[in-house]
């Protein structure tokens, strides 16, 4: 629904990480990730465009699943992707720094 459906600018690079449901199917978290953006200000915004489309997506899933009640639905930043992007940034710099280390000693 988020890709095929809403025309939002603001949830362009987003891409769902994970869904945890309540055992009562009451509750949905959908995790979201955004590509390649650690900007808070950006994700902040992608939080609030998917906030905004939140009565679509849950009018789009009670036409999909014939459930007794459409779960109530909050958006989060998926955390351990964050983590995983920075912690990916650092190791490459890391490669790097090595990689110019040895040419430097290698010129002398």
């Amino acid at each position: 629904v988020i890709y095929r459906e809403i025309n939002d600018p603001r949830i362009k690079f987003v891409t769902i990480t994970k869904i945890q449901v309540s055992s009562d199917l009451k509750y949905a978290k959908i995790f979201v990730s955004i590509f390649n953006d650690n900007d808070e200000g950006r994700q902040k915004l992608a939080l609030e465009g998917l906030e905004h489309a939140t009565k679509f997506i849950r009018g789009e899933i009670g036409k999909d699943l014939k459930l007794r009640f459409i779960p109530e639905i909050t958006f989060k930043i998926d955390k351990d992707i964050e983590y995983q992007y920075k912690l990916q940034k650092i190791i490459s710099e890391i490669h790097k720094k090595q990689s110019d280390t040895k040419k430097d000693k290698n010129n002398e």
